[in-house]
């Protein structure tokens, strides 16, 4: 069973938990959906490609930013939200209005990431990149991803009881009695009335050096990594 494999840093990063509107709080690994996004992106998609994806990761601290946010009171005006800020001048704005927001981010990610889909894909994704001249972000637009490591990996059964190299998403119908921190990650939607409808996966977060009970169902990597496809 063939995977595509990617280890990808990132300086600081923001997933954002939906509804966390005066304090942007982030998820301590990106969310399928996030991922996903990005590798919709990379292969240029306009419809969705099926995957299966595993997350995995660390980052060394959570800092807090402190940033004015503009919001626009109707759909449409002619003002436009721009900080004259040290110029002396201060336009006077109806429409749009500020407030200052909290900003939650991670420092200094390591993301290890599984992707399994048709070969097709994932050689195009391969391809993509490693081939890319345009910059790649996740969470965030100007949360950059450095690419450190891509290739296709061959899957094989786990054997022995596990250990966890890395904090982890795990499907819940894979945990049993160990400890973990539970959320319902987005993963497809669907348009209700014009409005998106997410589909979610409910996974336990668990931290690295857990030991995994029911390992039957998983998989390694060649490097002993696990793989946690929901």
């Amino acid at each position: 069973m063939k995977a595509l494999r990617l280890k990808l840093y990132q300086q600081t990063a923001c997933y954002k938990k939906p509804f966390a509107f005066k304090v942007s709080e982030t998820y301590p690994l990106p969310p399928y959906s996030t991922v996903k996004g990005m590798l919709h992106a990379v292969l240029k998609a306009n419809s969705l490609i099926p995957m299966k994806i595993s997350i995995q990761g660390k980052y060394d601290t959570l800092v807090t930013d402190y940033q004015t946010h503009y919001f626009f009171k109707k759909d449409q005006t002619k003002e436009f939200a721009l900080t004259f800020d040290g110029l002396g001048y201060e336009p006077i704005l109806v429409d749009v209005t500020t407030m200052p927001i909290y900003m939650h981010m991670l420092y200094d990610v390591e993301l290890l990431i599984h992707v399994q889909a048709d070969e097709d894909v994932l050689l195009d994704l391969e391809r993509n990149l490693k081939t890319t001249t345009t910059h790649l972000s996740l969470g965030r637009w100007e949360d950059l991803v450095r690419i450190d490591r891509c290739e296709m990996v061959e899957l094989s059964d786990c054997e022995d009881e596990p250990v966890l190299k890395y904090n982890a998403y795990v499907p819940m119908k894979m945990i049993t009695d160990e400890t973990y921190f539970p959320y319902k990650l987005n993963w497809t939607y669907r348009i209700i009335q014009g409005v998106r409808v997410w589909n979610k996966i409910p996974v336990g977060y668990m931290l690295a050096g857990e030991p995994i009970g029911e390992f039957d169902s998983l998989s390694l990597d060649p490097y002993g990594d696990l793989v946690f496809f929901p």
